[in-house]
């Protein structure tokens, strides 16, 4: 794909990785090839359920409960794209139960006939592991408030 595609493309993922507080997360998606694989660059021990490799299925499935608990606001801060690669510095501002997350991140996404055939993040552990912790104190609080507890 030509540099301008992918520049494009860096832009529309972080708008479509922009999703409402129980939003559908398959625009997001689409961008990606069905068998694309997206690392995040951390120690599993620190984020079990991020780091490693994950297939789409397995992303897809955190994307979709991250989105039940809050909105996902990403904002593009620079972009550089090549033929088949593009890098997208980003940052969000998210809101997980009252308490604000925000974080910065760096991106590289290998472009294959036009949609990402690979992914790899890199972001700051600290602030995405308080984060987890508080979607999954919201989660169980969702849970406890369901069944009557």
């Amino acid at each position: 794909m030509s540099v301008e595609f992918n520049r494009k493309l860096a832009y529309t993922i972080c708008e479509r990785w922009s999703i409402p507080k129980g939003g559908d997360v398959e625009p997001f998606f689409d961008l990606f090839h069905d068998d694309a694989e997206f690392t995040t660059m951390v120690n599993k021990d620190m984020l079990p359920r991020l780091g490693g490799t994950l297939t789409k299925g397995e992303f897809r499935h955190w994307v979709f409960y991250e989105t039940r608990l809050t909105a996902s606001n990403v904002n593009v801060a620079g972009v550089t794209a090549d033929e088949n690669r593009v890098a997208v510095e980003a940052y969000s501002n998210m809101e997980v139960q009252g308490k604000a997350y925000k974080n910065s991140y760096h991106w590289l996404f290998e472009v294959k006939d036009g949609k990402i055939s690979k992914a790899r993040f890199y972001l700051d552990t600290l602030f995405a592991k308080q984060a987890i912790e508080w979607m999954d104190e919201a989660s169980y609080q969702s849970r406890s408030a369901a069944q009557g507890k």
